[in-house]
């Protein structure tokens, strides 16, 4: 991601943070989290060289780079598409920007995903949610809560079932701003578990 709301002249995954660059936290983490077979970055194509050169210095040489796309869906379907290359059955998707993710989180998704094959960690909604006209100007009606959830990452999938829905979705995954919402619509139940308060994501200083 370019993180433009974050301000910064530099993409946001290379600001430091206590540091390390916050792309080097949320890695150390993940690495901790659960013992992978393979671990994927995809990132922005003209700083590819910079990203592996980062990573190298902080340890973290095992972590594959790839190409990203335009989008966040076509940047995971590109690191998608090594991890199927490198046989791996199940894929974990992560933000880059969300560096508090926790070993118990993982463990979690990882085995609510079992059964149907796709699975989220989500927090549920605390607060009365407004839905407005398409300007924003006036309210239109209170959503119920008790069906509404934030998603958040991780997020889990068979490898084959998730490029499935991309390769059937074609050019409309391009916007997904998440990998659950490619399989609304289909046969397949995304499960979810309870997500944490201060997994947050990092957008703005």
């Amino acid at each position: 991601g370019a993180g433009k709301r974050f301000g910064s002249a530099r993409p946001k995954v290379f600001f430091p943070f206590a540091g390390r660059p916050l792309l080097v936290h949320t890695l150390k983490r993940l690495v901790t989290c659960y013992p992978f077979q393979r671990i994927v970055v995809a990132g922005d194509p003209r700083r590819l060289d910079q990203m592996k050169k980062l990573l190298a210095r902080h340890g973290l040489s095992v972590v594959q780079v790839v190409a990203g796309g335009r989008t966040r869906a076509l940047s995971v379907l590109s690191a998608l598409k090594r991890a199927a290359q490198e046989g791996c059955q199940w894929v974990l998707v992560h933000d880059a920007a969300r560096p508090f993710v926790t070993r118990d989180l993982v463990r979690r998704v990882l085995k609510a995903a079992g059964p149907t094959g796709a699975a989220i960690c989500a927090q549920a909604v605390k607060a009365t949610v407004k839905r407005s006209d398409r300007q924003g100007r006036y309210v239109l009606g209170t959503e119920d809560r008790r069906y509404l959830y934030l998603a958040q990452t991780p997020q889990v999938f068979r490898t084959g079932l998730l490029l499935g829905r991309y390769r059937a979705l074609g050019a409309k995954a391009a916007q997904a701003t998440d990998d659950a919402s490619l399989f609304e619509g289909s046969a397949v139940q995304v499960r979810i578990t309870p997500g944490l308060e201060r997994n947050i994501k990092v957008t703005t200083r």
